[in-house]
């Protein structure tokens, strides 16, 4: 068995870094709005596993930890939430893509939407039901089963970026 393991640049590692950093803030900001109805994507949740899919485990572990930290200090009552979620997604995306699947958009867009979609029933799960929330199935369907889908659709150019960045800045062996 051959193991080739990709070196890159560490330009790479920046430009994901400021990547990550740049949607979280654009995010933030009021009139750079994405909400589409009741649907309002969690950007950073494609952009972990897009990561994940190309660096593979460590560093979709490592993204996922930075992002989860960087949406729980601006967001009310998760306590840790998103980072151990994103934490694990991204490991998880990362595994799955070294031992079962190809880097190609297709795979990317299956693993993206089951991703976003287990992210957030969890999110429901934990912070809705558990919660207490009398109204927790009207939020399901109202507001987390489309945010899922709509977030998905972003891992479509972040992919095309990310492969972009990677194909630029890999060291030849």
């Amino acid at each position: 068995m051959i193991n080739y393991v990709e070196k890159y640049h560490h330009h790479l590692y920046y430009s994901l870094v400021l990547l990550c950093f740049g949607i979280f803030i654009l995010q933030r900001i009021e009139p750079f709005s994405l909400k589409l109805g009741t649907a309002f994507p969690i950007l950073l949740v494609p952009a972990v596993m897009v990561i994940a899919c190309f660096l593979r485990e460590w560093s979709g572990f490592v993204s996922g930890l930075l992002c989860g930290i960087a949406l729980d200090t601006v967001t009310n009552g998760t306590q840790c939430f998103n980072t151990i979620t994103l934490m694990l997604l991204g490991a998880a995306v990362g595994l799955i893509f070294k031992f079962l699947l190809n880097r190609n958009i297709k795979a990317m867009i299956i693993v993206s939407v089951l991703g976003s979609i287990l992210f957030f029933l969890l999110k429901w799960f934990f912070l809705d039901l558990l919660g207490g929330d009398a109204s927790a199935s009207a939020l399901l369907i109202k507001y987390h089963l489309p945010s899922a889908v709509y977030t998905s659709l972003f891992a479509i150019p972040f992919f095309y970026y990310v492969k972009h960045l990677c194909k630029k800045y890999l060291v030849e062996q």
